[in-house]
């Protein structure tokens, strides 16, 4: 077995992990990622590609949407290379989705996302494979980003301050003395060699993996997951992304994503993010939802199909068995110093990959207070190098 020594272990390397590890040897931490598979390989790599400008959080949950529009900007300052400016429409086609477009507008005014109505007319001036019975349409700045490239980018970064990166480890033990984590253990999946890191401090960054990777500590985080699948069509016959004018649903969005489109999405409720599989109804529901809002994708090819597990945390407070839409796509830092008696562990959990710069501030401002650091945070100034 083979002893390495960091201040602090990052495990995950989706979006919030790669981000997380850049912050911390920006500031100066000896940091060390370590990640089961290749990076982005989780949800980073699979979900539907939207850049969001928060509006479809603006109705229900405000604080969430009100970091998409703040991070949208900044994202499109420091990662140009990641992103694609389609901008969006959400698209009322019914009684019940005008009814919601006041809503839809106000909530967006409140948390600061510029928005715009439109005429049907002039929306399909600017979009003419919507169907014909869009009444009206809302112009919200939404966009597509590359998981991949974010991810790439933010551990060249990293390594430029002197970070490590190891992918296809995985971390099989956290490492406890009594009533603090110490380090971890982990093994190397292609050459299967053995490692010991010691670390003042672990993060857990594992997204949908959270409450699997904390139990490895001993410690309880209760996730709600679900599973969204997505399905692409082989062209691009819209340029913005069109969502649905309605509280989100299930088939509400279509994003483009370089020569194709998305189809999104759908949310059904599991227990382990390794054990899912995409069911027929699905598909043909999806297809169903957004051919209602662009009519040609009924005659479009499907060029292949996937899934993503959403990260989504449920406070002990809020236990229960509401829907997993209810649940808040806001983002949670959990010190588990405080919260369970367990020093130097930390996870940070929920959100969006949108706002994944904002989670990993939050988390490395907990690890700088616990270690006396006092650098300030300066991901939202220097850009990301070319992936």
């Amino acid at each position: 077995m083979k002893t390495l020594e960091t201040q602090v272990v990052v495990i995950g390397g989706g979006a919030t992990g790669t981000a997380v590890l850049r912050d911390l040897a920006m500031r100066g931490i000896q940091a060390l990622l370590l990640e089961r598979g290749n990076l982005a390989s989780g949800t980073s790599g699979n979900f539907h590609g939207l850049l969001h400008s928060g509006a479809r959080y603006a109705v229900k949950d405000p604080p969430a949407a009100e970091e998409c529009i703040v991070e949208n900007r900044i994202l499109r300052q420091i990662a140009p290379q990641a992103i694609e400016d389609t901008g969006g429409f959400f698209v009322a086609l019914t009684d019940a989705d005008e009814a919601f477009l006041p809503r839809l507008v106000e909530g967006c005014q409140r948390v600061g996302i510029p928005v715009e109505v439109i005429s049907g007319s002039e929306a399909l001036r600017e979009e003419p494979a919507l169907s014909p019975q869009v009444r009206q349409a809302v112009v919200i700045p939404d966009g597509s980003v590359d998981g991949w490239t974010l991810c790439i980018g933010s551990v060249k970064a990293a390594k430029e301050y002197g970070a490590q990166a190891m992918l296809y480890t995985m971390v099989t033990e956290i490492l406890r003395k009594g009533d603090r984590v110490i380090g971890v253990r982990a093994v190397d999946q292609t050459s299967g060699d053995e490692y010991l890191v010691r670390a003042e401090y672990v993060v857990n960054a594992t997204g949908p993996w959270t409450e699997k990777t904390a139990r490895l500590a001993g410690i309880e985080v209760p996730m709600a997951l679900d599973y969204g699948t997505m399905v692409v069509l082989d062209s691009r016959p819209v340029r913005r992304a069109i969502n649905r004018c309605r509280p989100p649903a299930d088939g509400d969005i279509i994003v483009p994503v370089g020569t194709t489109i998305v189809l999104g999405t759908t949310s059904v409720p599991i227990q382990d993010p390794d054990d899912f599989c995409i069911q027929e109804w699905e598909i043909d529901l999806l297809l169903d939802e957004c051919a209602q809002m662009v009519p040609i994708v009924e005659d479009m090819n499907i060029q292949r199909y996937y899934a993503a597990v959403r990260p989504l945390y449920k406070p002990p407070q809020t236990a229960g068995e509401e829907e997993r839409r209810e649940v808040s796509r806001a983002f949670y830092v959990l010190d588990h110093e405080q919260l369970n008696g367990i020093g130097g562990f930390i996870t940070i959990t929920g959100g969006k990959l949108t706002t994944c710069r904002l989670m990993a501030e939050k988390t490395v401002d907990l690890v700088c207070a616990k270690m006396g650091i006092s650098v300030p945070c300066r991901t939202h100034l220097e850009p990301l190098p070319p992936a």
